[in-house]
């Protein structure tokens, strides 16, 4: 900075020529962006402008918590979707962390939206997470051979390399699933029994667990099938006791949210698998795919959507806590500025009133720079004060996005 401010008078000719004009993003938006990132230092000022017209508010959301901020940002983005015919590509979800988007793909597997996740592993590629939904998949489809190969393997069950060779051959022969093939009088002749039995008793569990996950509740089987593989234990045998522990919570998370989406639904744990598309999506990707962007601010430099969500606007997220104990507000500031430049037509802020930090909820309150934007263009939803709608009025536009959505279906 101090090279730059030194330029005017080591080069008395020299001429400044500022690129203002913007061809992404509509007027409101360039409007909270200039207003923003006029509160950092810089040493030539500058202010974007638009041909497009004002575009429309800028919303902001106020949620109970992450989780309700998840599912009001999915609600609004499908009906927003409904009501102007557009693309699920037409829409991103930036956020500060990966963190965040957990809460996020869980309610867009519930609604059935594809999604693409950009700067980060999603949850749902997790190592630990694909092992169980192996045998979620499994047990909802006996025939999904990948599945049967990772849920015989993983944990060991004493079926070997060389068994699962055998079965492979006769399965390939015989033109059949290899679950189905390990029942077989001719695969049975192939092997010693020694080899045999363990795989016998895999598809023996397996099939009682489908008997179950169709009738009885979806949190009571999902329980008894970690025990039952004693999955568990298996991660501290392979893994260091911090990362045991972190892995057996992403567990735990993902049969929770499994069991209580059952019990919320009254459907069975095969149901609840498949309204969620965790069967045909778990390994999906394509690169030309019509699918909603999930993306960390830092990866979405320099990309552009028509419509943006950005979620986690609050004190302690954006800004980052350790960003305002090491004074670089300007360095949030910037990436606050980036996240609402990538917005072409519309731009929606939202922010948690309460935020899960290990097992605690914590208050937090709205960030800093949502007023640093300026309030004239925004239109606010939830929360509290004299420019607030209350909370129950919150919870029926909530309520009627659902209704809406549900008669589009």
């Amino acid at each position: 900075m101090a090279n730059l401010r030194s330029l005017p008078s080591d080069y008395p000719n020299l001429k400044v020529i500022k690129l203002e004009q913007n061809y992404r993003s509509t007027g409101r938006i360039l409007k909270a962006a200039n207003t923003l990132i006029a509160n950092n230092e810089k040493l030539f000022d500058k202010k974007l402008w638009s041909e497009l017209g004002p575009g429309d508010p800028i919303t902001v959301s106020a949620c109970a918590n992450q989780d309700r901020e998840a599912e009001t940002v999915v609600m609004k983005l499908q009906a927003h979707r409904f009501e102007h015919q557009g693309r699920f590509s037409d829409y991103a979800i930036l956020y500060r962390g990966n963190f965040q988007a957990r809460a996020l793909e869980q309610f867009l597997r519930n609604q059935r939206i594809p999604y693409r996740l950009s700067g980060g592993q999603s949850f749902f590629d997790r190592t630990e997470i694909r092992d169980i939904a192996a045998y979620l998949r499994l047990l909802a489809n006996t025939d999904d051979d990948p599945a049967f190969i990772r849920a015989v393997s993983t944990p060991r069950r004493g079926v070997g390399s060389s068994t699962l060779q055998a079965l492979g051959e006769y399965a390939g022969e015989r033109h059949l699933p290899l679950f189905s093939a390990a029942f077989e009088q001719g695969f049975a002749q192939r092997v010693q029994a020694r080899q045999l039995a363990p795989l016998l008793d895999f598809a023996g569990f397996v099939l009682r667990l489908q008997q179950r996950a169709g009738r009885e509740p979806a949190a009571s089987v999902i329980s008894d099938l970690l025990a039952g593989i004693a999955y568990e234990e298996w991660l501290c045998a392979q893994e260091e006791v911090r990362a045991a522990r972190a892995k057996w919570e992403n567990v735990r998370e993902l049969c929770d949210w499994l069991g209580r989406k059952a019990e919320e639904e009254g459907k069975t744990l095969l149901e609840v698998t498949q309204a969620i598309a965790l069967i045909s999506m778990i390994e999906k990707d394509d690169g030309d795919a019509d699918v909603v962007q999930l993306s960390t601010l830092h990866a979405a430099k320099g990309l552009e959507f028509k419509h943006v969500f950005l979620i986690g606007v609050e004190e302690g997220v954006l800004p980052h806590r350790e960003a305002q104990a090491e004074n670089r507000l300007d360095e949030e500031r910037r990436l606050m500025y980036v996240g609402i430049t990538r917005a072409q037509r519309s731009l929606h802020l939202s922010y948690a009133e309460k935020r899960q930090q290990g097992r605690q909820l914590i208050s937090s309150e709205a960030s800093r720079f949502i007023g640093e934007m300026g309030r004239e263009d925004m239109r606010f939803a939830g929360g509290t004060g004299d420019d607030v709608p209350d909370k129950a009025g919150g919870a029926q536009r909530l309520a009627a996005l659902k209704a809406l959505l549900g008669k589009a279906r």
